[in-house]
């Protein structure tokens, strides 16, 4: 039960920073289109640069990004076959991202930070390469294609700057290029930067909202794919790994079971926003999904002893 109000306390920040996006829209006027882009476009590729270029690459690591990437494929597909089937319109398209993709940059790193040592953040942010890669190729085509036809669409994902960051910080690491502490001093900036713009953009959407757009199928499906389909499969892998494989410890498998139950990506609202599909039922979506999780990840972490 320690454990429980010490990680609530700890993650219940993160809603005020949700607040205070509210009251910046509200009151002052922030546009929520320029704010999302400007996570997008500046500061998500260089947090994603600077981390992948720093990495250290170890053999046994190279599947965890790859296993991520894999599962938030077949969760964001199979969601927008799902999506198809039962809407036939956009909102399949919001689906599928509020479905497969987590809120593991701006809500998940602060949680990891909080329970484990230094030498596992690095290890944590490598697996989410996967969710990087994701983000800035498949999750961003079946964003834009809720409102353009797929070549433009594809045009869209090749402007995309965090596919380029994700390249070059790749081609930096193989190089073995050190990173100037000058660009480390300011990077540090970015994160900080990276954690608090994400966490206020939902509630700088919600506050252009003229009512909470809520909907017990859609928000049933969400729940259904995020915090019960995903652990399951997550949950697969880890008792995979533990019975048969046997390449991770114990802190590598509660960071996969961990991100399995993260609440919806802030990304969703951005996204949704820019390409103005649904952006108050992707906004709801989150708020829903970010509130369950304020309860939901202590108490699994509770229940599981960690």
């Amino acid at each position: 039960m320690d454990l429980f109000f010490s990680l609530f306390f700890n993650i219940f920040p993160l809603y005020i920073l949700i607040g205070l996006g509210f009251v910046a829209g509200r009151f002052f006027e922030i546009d929520r289109k320029t704010l999302a882009n400007l996570v997008i476009f500046i500061v998500a590729p260089v947090v994603a640069f600077g981390y992948i270029a720093q990495i250290d690459m170890k053999p046994a690591y190279v599947l965890l990004p790859l296993l991520y990437f894999t599962l938030l494929v077949v969760m964001g597909l199979g969601f927008f076959k799902l999506g198809q089937r039962v809407y036939g319109d956009n909102r399949a398209n919001l689906l599928s991202l509020s479905t497969a993709q987590s809120n593991s940059g701006y809500f998940g790193l602060p949680v990891i930070m909080f329970l484990f040592e230094p030498q596992w953040i690095g290890l944590y942010m490598f697996l989410n390469i996967g969710g990087v890669i994701y983000e800035a190729t498949v999750a961003y085509y079946i964003a834009a294609r809720g409102a353009y036809d797929a070549k433009e669409s594809l045009r869209r994902v090749l402007a995309y700057p965090t596919l380029y960051a994700v390249i070059l910080g790749f081609g930096l690491n193989a190089a073995h290029v050190e990173l100037p502490d000058l660009f480390l001093t300011y990077w540090g900036y970015f994160k900080g930067v990276f954690v608090v713009m994400g966490m206020m953009i939902l509630g700088v959407a919600l506050s252009a909202m003229r009512h909470f757009e809520f909907s017990l199928r859609y928000n049933a499906l969400v729940f259904l794919g995020k915090f019960m389909i995903w652990p399951l499969l997550m949950g697969a892998f880890v008792l995979l790994d533990v019975l048969v494989l046997k390449l991770y410890g114990p802190e590598i498998h509660t960071m996969l079971m961990l991100l399995s139950i993260m609440p919806p990506a802030a990304n969703v609202t951005a996204f949704a926003t820019q390409f103005n599909t649904n952006p108050e039922k992707a906004a709801t979506t989150v708020l829903a999904g970010t509130v369950f999780a304020l309860f939901a990840i202590p108490a699994a972490l509770a229940l599981f002893g960690h």
